[in-house]
């Protein structure tokens, strides 16, 4: 029999495999969470250039009121809101609608002066009455608009165990009910837009973030978009020092309660014996001798991995055994992913360009001129040179992010996807990219006259750079494309060929980005922690119901006599 070395190995440190390790080790399980690459956090990590640190993913993150964000309730559990720092953002977005031929990629320096734009800013707490402004003739279609995302963010609110036992009880008549009935419809967002909204450059604007989710407003499920949006709405954060102090802080907590996080160790296997998984072998990077690099064996009573679930059944398993699990991810799609080009100024933006919001997002007026509809709002059908993009403007806060005085971070990011990158040869791919990485840098000096001479450094990430850095396949950072909502929409928690395997990442439930990563961790450590939680809560409603309706019975025969 294989010695045992700890109660839970994690495959993975992004933040479903850091949320769910902590969850663990906060409740006394002995974790290791083994990490590929040299930083841990996934997609949640920064990096180093010219005297910055360079957030790798995180622009903002939604923070939304306690009756409408579960995060709080996490964050609570694990103690983050001790060794984090959020930063308030100084409104959700500002879009910015470039109004001259002068703008997008043929623009150049000498016709600046003529670009016009024209501004939208989304307040926190008071977006509804900013939109009503700037669009009167639609009050009543904004007015539903608002009341159902937070209907669908008030329904989510809660995992139900961590429902109190009456709230429990009762959740069948206040929540089940029409979570059942929001998973039947399966509405999208483009066709409830069209529902609710009839000028077509406000449906613009309520969709102008989709590239935080999806990238086909007819594919997206109305669910992620609602419950995000009502979030954002209320109050989007930063995290001080970037979104590695995430990674770092969930990795403290499972250090501080007995696990450990290695990074540079790459798991090449997951180990079985009968079918159950019982450890895993892997390469120790962090030794410089390679005779000490060999494959080394752990073991543990659960496995959970924190990568791509392709991962697991294509590589790390052997294909008979993990065939009946292969088979569910056919049934999803992965194709919505970014670009972004990582830049350091070496002035201020907010003091240089007094309008520039924290998060600007700049589009074209023709394309801001057409149809909401389906050709329209195929962003992916668009030249990527000519894609609407948002740019992040870090100097606005306090963002933890600088070394020296004179450096500021700024990114622009657009949808993407890994075919327009794939099947090219290595100098294919980079002319495209750098072709890319100009026209981005000359639409944004068309938005904002006299920023690039400023910019001292710039680099440009595609879905492929993605994939090298995260592994997973085709660069998805939000996982399975966000098409349906319910369980059987996203990837299993747990393994059903497979024995003591689960899965806590953006591939599962409840769905993709910083919260859906965060929350699909801390799910399936919960699961994990107390498998006969639904069992045992529904034997004692029916108990409780059998009791209750029997007094009332017997207090009614009394009343009657």
């Amino acid at each position: 029999m294989n010695k045992q070395n700890y109660d839970v190995i994690i495959i993975g440190s992004g933040l479903g495999g850091l949320s769910c390790g902590a969850t663990l080790a906060k409740n006394g399980k002995k974790v290791l969470v083994l990490e590929q690459h040299e930083l841990i956090g996934g997609c949640a990590t920064c990096f180093k250039r010219k005297g910055m640190l360079i957030d790798a993913g995180l622009h903002e993150m939604d923070f939304g009121s306690e009756k409408t964000d579960m995060k709080h309730i996490v964050f609570k559990k694990l103690g983050l809101f001790e060794k984090i720092t959020l930063v308030p953002l100084p409104s959700a977005w500002s879009v910015k609608v470039l109004d001259s031929k002068s703008g997008g990629a043929d623009f150049d320096e000498a016709n600046s002066n003529k670009a016009k734009t024209q501004d939208f800013l989304i307040p926190h707490k008071s977006t509804k009455e900013a939109l009503i402004s700037y669009f009167p003739h639609e009050k009543k279609g904004l007015e539903k608009y608002f009341k159902k995302l937070n209907f669908q963010a008030r329904l989510n609110y809660k995992f139900p165990f961590e429902m109190g036992f009456l709230e429990f009880f009762f959740a069948p008549l206040h929540t089940l009910f029409f979570l059942t009935l929001s998973a039947i419809r399966q509405r999208k967002v483009g066709d409830m837009l069209n529902k609710l909204i009839k000028d077509s450059k406000l449906k613009k604007i309520l969709n102008i973030n989709m590239a935080y989710y999806h990238c086909d407003a007819w594919r997206f499920n109305w669910n992620f978009h609602a419950i995000a949006q009502a979030n954002y709405y209320h109050q989007g954060v930063y995290i001080k020092g970037g979104s590695q102090s995430l990674s770092d802080a969930l990795a403290e907590i499972i250090k501080e309660n007995g696990g450990e996080v290695r990074a540079r160790c790459d798991v090449k296997k997951i180990l079985l014996a009968d079918k159950k998984a019982v450890g895993v072998a892997f390469v120790d990077n962090t030794n410089s001798d390679s005779k000490a690099k060999g494959v080394q064996e752990l073991f543990a009573e659960k496995i959970v991995a924190n990568c791509d679930p392709r991962i697991v059944y294509e590589e790390l398993l052997d294909s008979k055994v993990s065939r009946a699990d292969s088979k569910l991810t056919q049934n999803f799609t992965a194709k919505t992913s970014l670009l972004s080009v990582y830049m350091v100024f070496d002035t201020n933006l907010s003091k240089k360009f007094k309008d520039m919001d924290y998060s600007t997002f700049c589009i074209d007026k023709e394309y801001f001129d057409k149809p909401f509809d389906r050709e329209g709002e195929n962003m992916l059908a668009q030249d990527i040179e000519k894609r609407g993009f948002v740019f992040v403007n870090y100097s606005k806060i306090d963002s933890g992010l600088s070394e020296r005085e004179d450096r500021y971070f700024g990114v622009i990011t657009a949808l993407s996807s890994y075919e327009e990158w794939e099947n090219l040869s290595k100098e294919e791919y980079k002319a495209k990219k750098e072709r890319a990485k100009k026209a981005f840098e000359s639409r944004l000096e068309a938005f904002f006259p006299g920023i690039m001479e400023h910019c001292i450094h710039s680099e440009f990430a595609t879905p492929k750079t993605i994939e090298r850095y995260t592994r997973a396949k085709k660069g998805v950072p939000y996982g399975w494309d966000q098409d349906l909502e319910g369980f059987f929409a996203r990837s299993r928690f747990k393994s059903k060929s497979v024995k003591n395997l689960y899965f806590a990442s953006a591939f599962g439930f409840p769905g993709g980005g910083f919260t859906g990563a965060l929350l699909s961790g801390y799910r399936t450590a919960r699961k994990m922690l107390d498998p006969y939680f639904y069992p045992r809560q529904l034997g004692l409603c029916v108990l409780f119901g059998v009791v209750a309706s029997t007094l009332v019975i017997e207090g009614i025969k009394l009343l009657l006599g």
